[in-house]
């Protein structure tokens, strides 16, 4: 029988959770044409070049403007740019731009400002560069009107330029010649600027409405405040305080506390995302041990996914062998069958590896709520097979980075979108992703992304994505968990927009239910 260890440490946030919609506060409630948000995650930088995305990202929104905007069915809608084409071999996009936009400092959004734009974000480097590391060249056609052209197919290259990935947030030209002043200041095309002055770093975010924004119809608020919440605990109190009307939180928070949601409050989810351990060091400079294949297979056999999703997020979470999510180009229902729970096998095959008397493994994981939990689920997991799982918990994106720099990485507890597997990809499987510390390659992966990236046609691409994620999941580079849904809380007076593929509630969408 498997025995799911769930350490006090869990049960005990679990229980703080579900009772945190029960506990009053007295601090006041902000004013109903503001719209406050909390945030689990520090903003990493206020550079759109050097930021995280998705929820990690949330501090970008109110104030750059995207080229386009990924709606919950995969579409597109006009932003800053009106109409784009892309090239019939994937290898450029052509962007025309609105005229009557303008960046929060008076210059006007051109052809020039996007060049601008798009070659700073490439050129500095930051965490998602990488998308566009084939970029050849950024050409000016017309004032409205510009080139980007690349050395790869990528059929995905305008979600390149989305609200979700940040290349997209389009940046003044003055600023660009001054960057460091990003670091404290916006100056985005969106409908709200940064108020710097009224911000407190790494604690809370304060926007106004832009005087400049091309659409004044669609700015729903006196002002945004975006607040750090680490503990999801302290959230779900803000939120039945009437502090917060949006919560970003995670299945876990959600499931804890679904009872107690009324009618004031409700759940916003979209299945989209995977958690588990990235088995970073999969060449062994830090712990040999996960340069073997056989271990990297046994550590995959020694969860019960199917019990922890029940037991932590009920129907918020699904059990998974893969880091594709259920819904998107490349999920392949047969590879859940490839690491069925096996505590005997598993030993077994760290034993044939050498690592009969046990083995220990370091996670590396931002703390919060979720990773927390998650944590004490998968190292009570392991522990059946004789792994003994430590934490190295990082308390910013900031720690991970260094750790990625430094090459301490064993294993990274992490989760993340799924999503386009064109663009996944970059992050997790290419030598130079954020999620790949040690540029691992392999030549049979390497000829089966090339071969998907090349590939335009929705069937073809479609089996050509499931066979990469075949190979991934024979390699064991991975040890996927959960399948997981995106989780926001929201208030009854305010109405967002669905995540679907858009990935996250866009805050420049949000608005009182009553308009």
């Amino acid at each position: 029988m498997a025995i799911f260890k769930f350490p006090k440490q869990a049960a005990h946030l679990a229980m703080a959770a579900a009772v945190a919609f029960g506990a009053s506060a007295a601090q006041p409630a902000f004013a109903d044409d503001i719209l406050t948000v909390g945030n689990p995650f520090p903003p990493f930088s206020l550079d759109p070049a050097l930021s995280g995305n998705g929820r990690a990202g949330t501090w970008l929104l109110p104030t750059y403007e995207p080229l386009v905007r990924t709606k919950a069915d995969g579409s597109f809608e006009p932003a800053l740019a009106t109409s784009w084409q892309v090239s019939d071999d994937a290898l450029s996009v052509t962007f025309t731009l609105r005229t009557d936009a303008k960046f929060s400092n008076g210059e006007p959004v051109n052809a020039e400002a996007v060049k601008k734009s798009v070659e700073y974000f490439v050129n500095k480097k930051g965490p998602f560069y990488v998308n566009l590391a084939s970029m050849t060249s950024v050409e000016v056609l017309a004032p409205d009107q510009v080139k980007i052209s690349l050395s790869e197919p990528n059929p995905a290259i305008v979600s390149l330029f989305d609200q979700n990935w940040n290349a997209g947030a389009i940046i003044c030209p003055a600023m660009i010649d001054t960057p460091d002043v990003l670091l404290t200041e916006s100056c985005g095309a969106g409908p709200y600027v940064l108020d710097s002055a009224n911000s407190i770093s790494g604690k809370t975010y304060v926007y106004t409405p832009s005087e400049t924004y091309y659409d004044q119809s669609k700015i729903y608020w006196d002002g945004i405040k975006i607040s750090v919440f680490q503990d999801q605990n302290s959230g779900v109190q803000a939120l039945k305080a009437n502090q917060l009307k949006l919560l970003i939180s995670d299945p876990f928070t959600g499931h804890s506390n679904r009872a107690a949601v009324g009618d004031s409050l409700r759940l916003v989810t979209s299945p989209l995302q995977w958690a588990g351990l990235v088995l970073t060091d999969r060449i062994g400079e830090v712990n040999p041990a996960l340069a073997d294949i056989r271990v990297r297979k046994a550590l995959n056999m020694g969860i019960d996914r199917d019990l922890v999703a029940k037991a932590m997020f009920g129907d918020l979470a699904y059990g998974t062998d893969q880091i594709q999510a259920k819904g998107f180009v490349g999920y392949d229902p047969a590879l859940e069958e490839m690491y069925p729970f096996d505590v005997e096998k598993a030993k077994a095959l760290l034993a044939e590896a050498g690592y009969g008397d046990g083995l220990r493994v370091k996670a590396t994981y931002v703390t919060s709520t979720l990773n927390d939990a998650l944590f004490q689920a998968y190292a009570g997991q392991l522990s059946q097979i004789g792994v003994t799982l430590f934490a190295d918990p990082k308390t910013g994106f900031a720690g991970l980075r260094q750790a990625n720099k430094d090459r301490t990485y064993e294993t990274l507890l992490f989760n993340t979108n799924s999503g386009i597997p064109d663009l996944a990809k970059f992050q997790t499987l290419s030598p130079t992703g954020s999620l790949n510390a040690y540029a691992t390659t392999d030549d049979e992966l390497t000829a089966l992304i090339d071969k998907a990236s090349a590939t335009v046609e929705p069937d073809a691409r479609k089996a050509a994505w499931e066979a990469v994620y075949r190979r991934v999941t024979e390699l064991a580079w991975f040890l996927p968990v959960l399948g997981i849904d995106a989780t926001y809380f929201a208030t009854s007076d305010i109405e967002t927009p669905e995540i679907g593929q858009s990935v996250i509630i866009d805050l420049a969408w949000v608005k009182p239910a009553n308009k």
